[in-house]
């Protein structure tokens, strides 16, 4: 489930449109920050931002977006990581997009 160094630069690549996009090792992924604060995290192919707000919850649920989960080796049912979810597929290709919902991320009330 590690996301390639080729992965990471593209996500990079996608969001070059914000200023100061990090990027950390993570249990294998890549953690995603702008200006230090979190803005999700790569696994595999696969990029999952932090959304804490409900009514954006709601909006990815409706585009197709999954939450993140694993299953651990001593347990049966998988965890799920609430507020990570899965960016949906129409901003994969598309820096526009991309950058138009990790600015909507990055702008959630806390």
């Amino acid at each position: 489930m590690s996301a390639s160094k080729e992965f990471v630069e593209y996500i990079l690549d996608l969001l070059s449109p914000i200023d100061d996009v990090t990027t950390a090792r993570m249990f294998g992924g890549a953690l995603l920050k702008v200006h230090g604060k979190q803005l999700g995290v790569l696994f595999g192919e696969t990029v999952y931002f932090k959304v804490t707000d409900e009514t954006l919850q709601k909006h990815y649920a409706s585009e197709g977006s999954k939450q993140f989960t694993y299953t651990r080796k001593d347990k049966k049912d998988p965890v799920i990581i609430k507020n990570w979810w899965s960016v949906p597929e129409y901003a994969m290709d598309n820096s526009e997009e991309m950058v138009r919902l990790a600015e909507e991320v990055l702008g959630q009330e806390k």
